[in-house]
C-alpha cells in the first residue's frame, strides 16, 4: 500500500490501483510528494501547475484538487495524509507508504552497513532500494517544477547505483557487472566515475586493452562535449592500468600466523634487545608477517626467506629485530641471530655453522670438521622444528646459502645494504627514509615533545637536514638530549652547513660518516670516482648519460657503474613521468660524495667534468628544439662546446621532444644556474635561450625569467655582446607574453641596438617580429606593418622559414580584421606550407587556428569548429598549454555562434583558467569579454558586469586599445540595461577616445557603431 513516485505516479492499496485524476491532480500530488513531510506553499503548487502565468482562479482550482486528493488518499487507507497549514499543505507520508522515502531510508542503511564493513549486506540493501524504481521518477508529468525535483531523485538513484557497483567490485563481481557498466556509460556519457568502474572491472577480468580503450573513448567524449580532459582520478587509473599496478588487484584478506601447539624442547634465544623507542615501519612489519604466514601455509617444501635492504643507517637491523621479537611466540623452537657485518666470502661459513650448532646443543667434539657436513647437521637439527634465523649485515648470497635451514617450518630474515637477487625465493622489502611526521615523532621520543613544540620551525629544519635517516635522527636526538641547555635551533644552525654536516652527525660512538664510508671503501676505484663526480650535479635526479659525460666514457660502461652504486645503496633509481630511468642521491650521501670530491679531484678536473655534462644538456636541448621546429629556426646559438655521448638513448627525444624537455626542465634550469655560477657565459646564454622552447609552450614563466636574468648578468660580466642581446630579446619576449608592454619595448629596443652593432641579422629579425606585435597591441598599425616587413625580409635572407611563417600568420590577422579576406587566406596558405615543409606541428596548429578565425568571419562556422577540434587534439597531444588556451577560446566563440551557450560558457571558462596558468593575458581578456557577451545575451547583467570588469582591467594593463574599446562599448550596454545612463555615456566616451587614436578599417567601423549608440543614449 502506498504512493509510488519512482516511475509513473501511482497510488496502490493491496492489489488495487487508484485512478489519481487528470493532469492537474497528478502535478499537485507529485509536488506534495516531492516535499513529503514538509510544507508546500500554494504559490509553489500554482507554479508547478501553470508556471509563470496562472489563471485568476488558480487558488480555487488548487483547493479543489486538494479536496479530491484527500478523498482519494482516504479511500486508499491513508486518511489525513494531506494536512492544511497556515502557509500551504503538508503530505504526511513516510516509508513504506512513499517509495521515495523508503528508497532514501534503505540508502542510509546501506551506508551504515558499509561503514561497519558489512559489504555484502550493504550491496544487497542497495539492490533492494534500486528495485523500487519502475522508470524515471514522476514519469509523464508535464511540470517544470516537478521535473526539477525528479532530476534530484535521478541523481540520488545514480549515486546509489554507483555505490552498489563499487561494493560489487570490492566483492569481486567484476565480470558480472561489466555489461551493466557498459550500458550505463552509454546512458550517462559524462559521469567519469562509471568509466572508472568499467575500466577496473575489465582490468580485473584480464581485459587490460579493453580497459584502456574505455578511457580513450571517455576522453574523446568529454573533449567533444565540454572541451575538457578527464579528471585526475580517471587519469591516475589509466596510468595504473597501463602499469599493471598491484593496487588495482582485489585486496587479499590477512590470514594471520598460526602457532604450532606441539610442545618443543628447550631452544636458543639469541635475539639482541629491540630498542624501546622503536617507531614507524608498521606497513613493513605487517607485510613481513603476511608473507611468512602465507608461505608457511602454502609452501610445503621451501623455507620462507624475508630480505630487508636499504642504505646504511636506514634502520634495517632495527626493523629485523623488532619483527623477530614480535614473531617470537610463532617460533617456539628458538631464535638464532648472526651478525655478518664485516664477514666476507664462504670461508666464514664453517665458523658460523659451528657457533650455530653449539647454540642448538651440539657439543664441541660432535661438530664435524668439514663445512658441508656441518651444514648437513645444521639442517638435520632443524628438521620439522619452528625456528627463526636472523642474518644481519649480509653482503653476498654466498654468506647466506650455507646457513639456510632445509625445513619449511623455519623462517629466515636477512638484512643487507644490497638487494641479493641471487637468493632464490626471497621476498625483499626496501626501506626508505622516514617522512617528516615520523622523523619528528622519533625526535620527540628522544628529546621530549615539549622541547620540540617550543621551536617548531627549527625542528622542521632539523628534520630536513637529517633527511629521514633514522641513524641521523638518533644522533641528532642524542646530542640534544645530552645538552638540555641547547636550543633546537643551535643544532639546526650547525647542520645547515653542508661542509660540516657529517661532522655534526656524530655522538659518542654513533657516526653516520663511518656508516657511509664503509660502503664507499668497498667500491671499485672507477665507481668511487663516478660517485664523487656525481656530486657536481645540483639537481634532484639525473639521467644515466650524465655519468658518461662526467667520466668522459661511453654510455654502457657508465650505466654499469651507476648500477653498482644502486646495488650498494649509494644511489636510488627513480622513474620519470615518461618512464626514463633516472638516479638520485639521498641528501646525506650526497654530502659525503661532495666531501670526497673536494678532497680528491682538482679544481681543473671538476671544471672540465662540469663543462662536459652541461655541454651534454645543451646538445640535447638543441636537438629537442630542432626536432620540434624542424631545424634551427627562431633561435640563436653560440659557440659553447657541445658534449655528444655515444649511443645515448634519445628515442623519447626524437618521438616527442617537448616531453623530453618537460622531463628535463628542472635539470635545464639547474644547468643554467651552474653555468652562471661557473662563469660559463657562452654556454649559459645559449642553454637559457634554447630552453625557452619549453618555457613558452608549457607556461613556465618563472623559470624563463630566472634563467634569462642569470644569463644576462653573466654575459654582461664577461662582456659577451651577443649573449646580452639574446637575453634582452628573451626577456622582452617574456614580458610580451605576459603583456607587460613597456618592459617589452625597452628590452626589444636595447636588444635591437646590440644586434645591429654586431651585424647579427637573424637577431634583428627576431626582435623586429616581436616588437611589431607590441605595436599591434598599442594600435600603431603603420609602425607594425613596417617592422613586420623588415623582419620578413631579414628572415628570408637568413633562411628562417618558421620565423617567416610566424610573420605571415600575424599579418594575416591584421588582414582579417581589415576585412581583406582573400589576402589573409593567401598569407595563411603560404605560412601553412612553410610549417609543413619542415614538419613544425605547433606552427601548423597556430596557422590552422587563424584559418578558423577566417572561417568564422566569412560565415563558415562548421569548418571553423572542425579546424579548432583538430587543433585542440593536437596541442593536447604535444603538451602545448598556451595553444590549448587559444583553441578553447576559439571553440567557445564557435559554440556561442551556434547558440550552444551552456557549452560555450564552460569552454570559455576553461580557456580563462588555462590562460591564467600559462600567463597569456590577452587570451584571458578575450575569453572574459566573450563570457560577458554570453551573460548579456542571457540577460544576466550582474555576471556580465563582473566578466567585463575583469576584461577591462586586463586590457588596460596590456595597453590594448581596440579590445579595451570593445569592452567599454559592451559595458555601456550593461549600464544602460541597468538604468545607469551616466555610466553608459562615460564608457562610450572613453571608447571613442581610444578608437580615435587608432587608424584602421576595423576601428572606423566601430566608431560608426559607437556614434549610433551615443545618439541612442
Amino acid at each position: 500500500m502506498g504512493l509510488r513516485v519512482l516511475g509513473p505516479l501511482e497510488l496502490v492499496a493491496g492489489r488495487r490501483s487508484f485512478k489519481i485524476g487528470g493532469p492537474r491532480e497528478h502535478i499537485v500530488l507529485a509536488t506534495l510528494a516531492l516535499k513529503a513531510n514538509r510544507v508546500t506553499s500554494v504559490e509553489q503548487l500554482m507554479d508547478a501547475a501553470w508556471g509563470e502565468d496562472p489563471p485568476s482562479t488558480a487558488r480555487g482550482q488548487i483547493q479543489s484538487c486538494i479536496s479530491g486528493l484527500r478523498k482519494l488518499l482516504g479511500d486508499a487507507g491513508m486518511v489525513d495524509a494531506i494536512k492544511t497549514r497556515s502557509s500551504g499543505y503538508l503530505l504526511s507520508l513516510s516509508a513504506p507508504d512513499l517509495d521515495s522515502e523508503e528508497f532514501a531510508k534503505l540508502v542510509v542503511k546501506a551506508h551504515e552497513q558499509g561503514a561497519a564493513r558489512r559489504v555484502e549486506d550493504a550491496a544487497a540493501t542497495l539492490r533492494t532500494a534500486l528495485a523500487l524504481w519502475r522508470g524515471p521518477a514522476f514519469d509523464g508529468i508535464q511540470s517544470n517544477l516537478v521535473r526539477q525535483g525528479a532530476a534530484l531523485l535521478e541523481d540520488a538513484r545514480l549515486n546509489a547505483i554507483e555505490e552498489r557497483l563499487r561494493l560489487d567490485l570490492e566483492l569481486g563481481r567484476h565480470e558480472e557487472i561489466s555489461g551493466e557498466l557498459r550500458a550505463l556509460c552509454v546512458e550517462h556519457p559524462l559521469r567519469e566515475r562509471l568509466y572508472g568502474f568499467l575500466m577496473l572491472a575489465l582490468y580485473r577480468s584480464g581485459r587490460q586493452a579493453e580497459a584502456l580503450e574505455v578511457c580513450r573513448k571517455a576522453r574523446a567524449i568529454l573533449i567533444d562535449e565540454v572541451g575538457i580532459e578527464p579528471g585526475q582520478e580517471l587519469r591516475d587509473l589509466e596510468r595504473a592500468v597501463l602499469n599493471r599496478d598491484s593496487q588495482l588487484d582485489l585486496p587479499a584478506a590477512d590470514k594471520g600466523l598460526t602457532a604450532d601447539a606441539e610442545p618443543r624442547q628447550a631452544s636458543p634465544r639469541q635475539l639482541p634487545t629491540s630498542i624501546a623507542d622503536f617507531i614507524g615501519r608498521a606497513d613493513h612489519i605487517a607485510e613481513i608477517r603476511r608473507v611468512l604466514s602465507e608461505q608457511q601455509e602454502t609452501s610445503r617444501y621451501a623455507v620462507p626467506v624475508i630480505g630487508v635492504s636499504g642504505r646504511g643507517g636506514i634502520g634495517k637491523s632495527t626493523l629485523a629485530l623488532r619483527v623477530a621479537h614480535e614473531l617470537g611466540d610463532e617460533f617456539p623452537d628458538g631464535h638464532l641471530y648472526v651478525d655478518l657485518q664485516g664477514s666476507v666470502g664462504v670461508d666464514t661459513a664453517a665458523a658460523l655453522l659451528a657457533r650455530i650448532l653449539r647454540a642448538l646443543g651440539v657439543s664441541g667434539p660432535a661438530i664435524p670438521e668439514d663445512t658441508d657436513e656441518r651444514a648437513e647437521m645444521f639442517r638435520s637439527r632443524l628438521a620439522s622444528r619452528r625456528l627463526l634465523l636472523v642474518l644481519d649485515g649480509v653482503t653476498s648470497e654466498e654468506q647466506v646459502i650455507p646457513l639456510l635451514p632445509g625445513s619449511p617450518s623455519c623462517a629466515v630474515i636477512v638484512t643487507s645494504r644490497v638487494r641479493l637477487s641471487g637468493l632464490p625465493g626471497a621476498h625483499w622489502l626496501g626501506l626508505e627514509a622516514f617522512d617528516d611526521q615520523t622523523s619528528t615523532e622519533l625526535l620527540a621520543k628522544i628529546v621530549g615533545g615539549r622541547r620540540l613544540a617550543a621551536e617548531p620551525e627549527c625542528t622542521a629544519e632539523l628534520v630536513k637536514y637529517c633527511g629521514g635517516v633514522p641513524l641521523a635522527l638518533r644522533i641528532a636526538g642524542a646530542r640534544l638530549a645530552s645538552r638540555p641547555h641547547w636550543p633546537i635551533g643551535e643544532l639546526a644552525r650547525r647542520l645547515k652547513n653542508e661542509v660540516r654536516r657529517l661532522d655534526e652527525l656524530s655522538h659518542r660512538g654513533l657516526e653516520l660518516r663511518s656508516s657511509i664510508a664503509l660502503t664507499y671503501r668497498s667500491l671499485p676505484e672507477q665507481t668511487q670516482r663516478l660517485f664523487r663526480l656525481l656530486a657536481l650535479l645540483r639537481i634532484a635526479d639525473f639521467p644515466g648519460w650524465t655519468a658518461a659525460a662526467l667520466l668522459d666514457t661511453d654510455l654502457v660502461e657508465a650505466e654499469d657503474l651507476l648500477e653498482r652504486l644502486v646495488d650498494a645503496q649509494m644511489l636510488d633509481p627513480v622513474q620519470s613521468q615518461n618512464r626514463q630511468l633516472r638516479y638520485r642521491f639521498h641528501d646525506l650521501i650526497r654530502v659525503y660524495a661532495l666531501e670526497q670530491l673536494m678532497q680528491t679531484e682538482t679544481e681543473g678536473e671538476r671544471q672540465d667534468a662540469l663543462g662536459r655534462v652541461l655541454g651534454g644538456w645543451l646538445a640535447l636541448a638543441e636537438k629537442a628544439h630542432r626536432m620540434e621546429y624542424g631545424g634551427d629556426y627562431t633561435i640563436l646559438h653560440g659557440s659553447a662546446p657541445r658534449r655528444h655521448v655515444a649511443e645515448w638513448p634519445d628515442e623519447d627525444l626524437v618521438d616527442n621532444p617537448m616531453d623530453w624537455l618537460e622531463n628535463e626542465r628542472v635539470a635545464l634550469v639547474s644547468a643554467v644556474r651552474q653555468a652562471a655560477a661557473a662563469g660559463m657565459d657562452e654556454l649559459c646564454w645559449d642553454l637559457a635561450l634554447t630552453s625557452v622552447s619549453l618555457f613558452e609552450v608549457r607556461g613556465y614563466l618563472d623559470d624563463w625569467r630566472e634563467t634569462a636574468e642569470l644569463a644576462l648578468k653573466v654575459s654582461e660580466r664577461a662582456g659577451n655582446g651577443t649573449g646580452c642581446a639574446a637575453m634582452l630579446y628573451s626577456l622582452g619576449t617574456l614580458h610580451m607574453s605576459q603583456k607587460r608592454i613597456e618592459e617589452a619595448e625597452d628590452c626589444f629596443a636595447a636588444a635591437l641596438e646590440r644586434f645591429e652593432a654586431d651585424g647579427n641579422e637573424h637577431g634583428q629579425a627576431l626582435v623586429l617580429r616581436n616588437a611589431a606585435f607590441v605595436d599591434r597591441l598599442r594600435g600603431r598599425f603603420d609602425t607594425m606593418l613596417a617592422k613586420y616587413e623588415g623582419a620578413l625580409t631579414k628572415m628570408r635572407a637568413v633562411g628562417d622559414v618558421i620565423g617567416e611563417a610566424n610573420i605571415l600568420r600575424s599579418l594575416a590577422k591584421f588582414r582579417i580584421d581589415e576585412g581583406d579576406f582573400d589576402e589573409a587566406e593567401r598569407m595563411l596558405a603560404q605560412a601553412l606550407a612553410l610549417c609543413r615543409q619542415v614538419h613544425y606541428v605547433r606552427g601548423e596548429t597556430q596557422v590552422v587556428s587563424r584559418f578558423a578565425e577566417l572561417y568564422l568571419q566569412t560565415g563558415q562556422v562548421l569548418q571553423a569548429r572542425q579546424a579548432l577540434h583538430n587543433v585542440l587534439c593536437t596541442v593536447r597531444d604535444i603538451g602545448d598549454r598556451t595553444g590549448e588556451a587559444h583553441a578553447l577560446y576559439g571553440l567557445g566563440i564557435v559554440r556561442r555562434r551556434e547558440g550552444r551557450l551552456d557549452t560555450a560558457e564552460a569552454t570559455l571558462a576553461h580557456a580563462v583558467s588555462i590562460a591564467e596558468r600559462v600567463g597569456d593575458r590577452l587570451i584571458e581578456g578575450q575569453a572574459l569579454h566573450a563570457l560577458g557577451e554570453i551573460a548579456v545575451t542571457r540577460g544576466n547583467t550582474d555576471a556580465a558586469a563582473a566578466h567585463l570588469a575583469r576584461a577591462k582591467e586586463t586590457f588596460t594593463s596590456l595597453g590594448s586599445c581596440v579590445w579595451l574599446a570593445k569592452t567599454l562599448i559592451l559595458l555601456s550596454e550593461v549600464h544602460e540595461t541597468g538604468g545607469r545612463v551616466p555610466q553608459a555615456r562615460e564608457a562610450l566616451e572613453q571608447a571613442s577616445q581610444l578608437l580615435a587614436a587608432v587608424d584602421s578599417k576595423e576601428t572606423a567601423r566601430m566608431l560608426a557603431q559607437l556614434g549610433e549608440a551615443r545618439s541612442a543614449l
